[in-house]
């Protein structure tokens, strides 16, 4: 190919990954346009999974008899501690042209052996994203006239260049389905809680008023006193619904969360909430002043809720601290307290099987507010839940 038909191809190649989320699309795409801009039989998108240790790819591009591209979907996956030009390219983050790789001992010739085909040249480089994070490589076979040269290198990194920023926007078009996806799954859950809050406590209560109520209707023609007894209960009964109504209406968003943040706001869920399960819950420092967004103090709130309840519904903890101060340009809220503790790794692992989205919760809302969550709890020694807002 001529250089403006190479620099033709780069552009064509750039428009077409424009916004292109589909990973596949990506992999043909850019595989497509090495063969042709690298004169190679075939070219190979590799992806770098780190948290498997390996590089893979589904998409393999070769030349047909009469010199078109033809692609044949296959995964391939290699470890990246193994031994291939692939692996150590993911490694090392140099180019690597090599024109005869049977004699380099990095060159693993197991797959010709196995496919019949023969590697004559070589050419791979590094895909790296815009903050150096190595994304994949790229690797092209069999330049057309044999070896390939300096400028099939350094068109090989601008193609290289491209597939980064192409596969970063994949890469964060999937984080985003996938925090919409945890975000729909705590709103859920929480939606459950609500239902399931309602119907315990508040419905359940209003129906057994309303029969109450009727038996005592009944029982005043006959036992005025008597009946007068029944509505007494019936009415201790109803006020302590409206507690619980209460309790749940500050729990979703709290009018004094609105008017004095989240100070007023932790002050009031300490006095709250203090006793329940014989439990003691003191505001031991609040002092923050600083004020934020009314979505950013309603996660920060959700998180301290959250951590609060765990702490006396799970924990059994006797004393249970909550704290809200300002430090080196954030605010930072804390939950304490002396109960037995949990260990983390194993209760966020079997959230699956438990159905208990509780500690989930807390990690997404800090997330979402752009907050840092720190547990820290071990069993016997109590729970340490630290939030630390920047303002």
């Amino acid at each position: 190919m001529t250089e403006a038909q190479q620099l033709e191809t780069l552009l064509e190649l750039q428009r077409d990954l424009a916004l292109e989320a589909n990973i596949d699309k990506v992999l043909w795409r850019i595989t497509l346009a090495a063969t042709f801009m690298l004169d190679a039989d075939r070219a190979t998108l590799y992806i770098a999974d780190q948290a498997k240790n390996e590089l893979w790819s589904r998409v393999l591009t070769e030349r047909g008899e009469r010199g078109e591209s033809v692609a044949a979907l296959r995964e391939l996956r290699l470890p990246l501690d193994g031994r291939s030009l692939a692996a150590e390219v993911a490694r090392a983050g140099q180019v690597l042209r090599i024109d005869d790789p049977y004699e380099d001992p990095r060159f693993d010739p197991s797959v010709d052996a196995r496919t019949g085909y023969r590697t004559r040249s070589i050419l791979v480089v590094p895909i790296d994203s815009r903050d150096r994070r190595r994304l994949g490589v790229l690797q092209a076979v069999n330049h057309k006239d044999g070896p390939f040269h300096a400028e099939d290198e350094r068109y090989a990194v601008a193609l290289a260049s491209a597939a980064g920023i192409a596969l970063e926007y994949v890469q964060l078009s999937t984080e985003l389905a996938a925090e919409r996806l945890r975000v729909v799954k705590v709103a859920e859950e929480e939606r459950h809680r609500l239902a399931r809050d309602l119907h315990d406590g508040v419905a359940q209560t209003l129906a057994n008023a309303a029969l109450g109520i009727e038996l005592a209707q009944r029982r005043a023609k006959q036992d005025v006193a008597g009946a007068m007894s029944d509505l007494g209960q019936i009415r201790g009964r109803l006020l302590e619904s409206q507690k619980g109504l209460r309790d749940i209406l500050f729990a979703l968003r709290p009018l004094v969360l609105e008017d004095g943040g989240l100070s007023a706001a932790v002050r009031a869920l300490a006095e709250r909430i203090d006793g329940t399960n014989g439990c003691r819950v003191v505001a031991r420092r609040v002092d923050a002043e600083q004020r934020f967004k009314p979505e950013i103090e309603a996660g920060a709130f959700t998180v301290i809720r959250e951590a609060a309840n765990n702490a006396i519904k799970t924990g059994r903890a006797p004393q249970v601290s909550l704290d809200l101060y300002e430090d080196g340009g954030a605010v930072v809220a804390m939950v304490e307290d002396n109960g037995k503790g949990f260990d983390i790794a194993t209760t966020l692992a079997n959230y699956a099987s438990r159905g208990s989205l509780g500690l989930l919760q807390m990690r997404e809302s800090a997330r979402l507010i752009g907050a840092q969550l720190s547990l820290d709890s071990s069993p016997g020694q109590g729970t340490r839940v630290r939030l630390r807002i920047p303002t």
